[in-house]
């Protein structure tokens, strides 16, 4: 190896060594089966839901299959991510790894509700390193042109698997039992861990003395617990109830910021998420975020409780932006290297703005409403690609490599926060138009949701009916209004980007990507 190449490999990883073709391909075709198994995991139980509630009962409590395993992963994605810049990316990531075995083969064999619940926890808590350890992994295993090219396959597993896992959760619940939803991952997340086992030996050079910021850890872990749960559980939940949760969330959040600015290695440096170039990159995700699940969630309730269309056409409304966003984050890959992470972003932002504002002008007219929403969903995929490509590459390009964990982490775990916080929020801004809008009509009491199916319609009565649908229709309209905002100061976090693809090299001067083509090292030749 040159001393060129030693240079850079020591700048920017804990080891000198350069992984050979084979070897990344392998560990790279092992990250990519445990982003699969991660992504679709929360996606197939969806649909295996109502045999799940048939067998194990629960009724009342079955959101929390879902809940809590959001929670779980949430709130340890930027723990995970900082130690992974202790210990090294492997150690964490099989842990992580086989945490989530043991909560999916557990959650397979649940035999009450609680169970499931609490076996959920456990595959979240595993869940919640993959994420981050996976793009940094990416990170130090590729050069910037290639890491380019690489994580647009990573960021594409997402919209095969919005399409592919409520399709596989069906055929398995239907031909082999709901238990198989969850036994399903199990030889890809082994697998995956068995070639990292063989693959991967990092060379972390540790700190004599390694202090771990507990405190810290403890209250992010209990303060953005209570903020997801207010967003999360705030609809079905009394004013009193949200407020004082959200108060509490914010105090023991108010805590942790005092605490992390006086440690001295914090959980979460403050410093480095208001670092120019940092701070963009995590507010447009949080953004994003919000956007992207505010869709999934009123899009479909708009075409079913508005339009009168079944649960295939509601599912099928937000199918163009998965597409699209697979097609896009391909093309973005390109773009990046050639004009930089700005002005990618930046026209990412407008195609996202453009097709927020088809959804929101579309939804005024019933009869143009679909086509619009089709059209809408497509254009803000073609946007999310290069949007979302651009912050996370943005990111870890203006960070060292004992930074990178910590900062893939942030970005993940306040885009999630962002989903969680923008679902909850527009939903309780539609509860509340949608119930003010009723009562001005005079109906009260009904059974709301008889207008979610055809086949109930009928117990409403026509007048009713129409009413409910206008009403719910208003209250979405004023939604989606609130999302094309969003998408706006989306945008001004992208025009904030760096504006090259450019990083110092050893000795401090700039190095153009292109003339940047060792692979990062984090991994020992085998």
């Amino acid at each position: 190896m040159s001393e060129q190449q030693s240079d850079n490999s020591d700048k920017r990883g804990p080891s000198a060594d350069v992984t050979p073709i084979p070897g990344r391909v392998m560990i790279t075709a092992a990250l990519l089966m445990a982003m699969t198994v991660t992504a679709l995991e929360q996606l197939v139980v969806s649909t295996a839901m109502p045999s799940i509630i048939a067998t194990l009962q629960g009724l009342e409590i079955y959101p929390w299959v879902t809940s809590a395993y959001l929670l779980a992963s949430t709130i340890t994605a930027p723990l995970y991510g900082k130690f992974a810049d202790l210990y090294g990316r492997k150690k964490v990531l099989l842990f992580g790894l086989g945490l989530f075995t043991l909560g999916s083969m557990l959650s397979g064999l649940a035999t009450s509700m609680g169970q499931l619940i609490a076996m959920r926890v456990i595959q979240g808590l595993g869940a919640g390193a993959v994420g981050p350890i996976v793009l940094t992994m990416l990170s130090d295993l590729f050069s910037l042109q290639e890491r380019a090219k690489v994580q647009s396959l990573f960021s594409a597993v997402w919209g095969i698997s919005s399409l592919a896992g409520p399709a596989i959760g069906g055929v398995l619940t239907e031909s082999l039992s709901w238990r198989w939803v969850f036994f399903v991952t199990l030889p890809f997340s082994i697998g995956s861990a068995i070639i990292l086992v063989i693959y991967v030996q990092e060379n972390v050079q540790r700190k004599a003395q390694v202090n771990i910021d507990w405190l810290g850890a403890t209250l992010l872990a209990i303060g953005s617990s209570a903020l997801l749960l207010t967003a999360l559980q705030g609809q079905s939940r009394s004013m009193l109830f949200v407020l004082t949760l959200g108060l509490f969330s914010l105090v023991v959040l108010g805590l942790f910021v005092i605490w992390e600015r006086r440690v001295t290695e914090p959980i979460l440096p403050l410093d480095l998420l208001v670092r120019k170039g940092i701070l963009p990159a995590i507010v447009g995700n949080f953004l994003l975020g919000a956007i992207t699940f505010g869709l999934d969630q009123y899009i479909p309730l708009y075409v079913q409780g508005v339009l009168g269309g079944s649960a295939i056409q509601a599912g099928s409304s937000i199918t163009p932006l998965f597409l699209s966003w697979a097609i896009s984050v391909a093309i973005a890959a390109k773009v990046v290297v050639r004009y930089g992470f700005r002005k990618t972003a930046m026209v990412g932002s407008v195609f996202v703005i453009c097709g927020m504002l088809t959804i929101a002008i579309g939804s005024h007219w019933r009869a143009s409403t679909m086509p619009c929403f089709f059209a809408g969903m497509f254009v803000i995929g073609l946007g999310m690609g290069p949007a979302s490509l651009s912050y996370i590459l943005g990111i870890q390009n203006v960070v060292e490599w004992g930074e990178r964990g910590v900062a893939t982490g942030a970005l993940i775990f306040f885009r999630s926060i962002g989903a969680a916080l923008g679902v909850g929020v527009l939903g309780a801004g539609i509860g509340w138009s949608f119930t003010r809008r009723l009562v001005a009509g005079g109906v009260q009491g009904i059974e709301v949701s008889d207008a979610l199916r055809p086949e109930t319609h009928a117990l409403l009565g026509v007048e009713i009916l129409r009413l409910v649908q206008e009403s719910l229709g208003a209250a979405l309209q004023q939604s989606y209004v609130v999302m094309v905002i969003l998408t706006m100061f989306a945008f001004v976090c992208s025009s904030r980007l760096p504006r090259h693809t450019k990083h110092q090299g050893p000795s401090g001067e700039q190095i153009n990507i292109e003339d940047d083509e060792v692979p990062l090292a984090a991994i020992a030749d085998h």
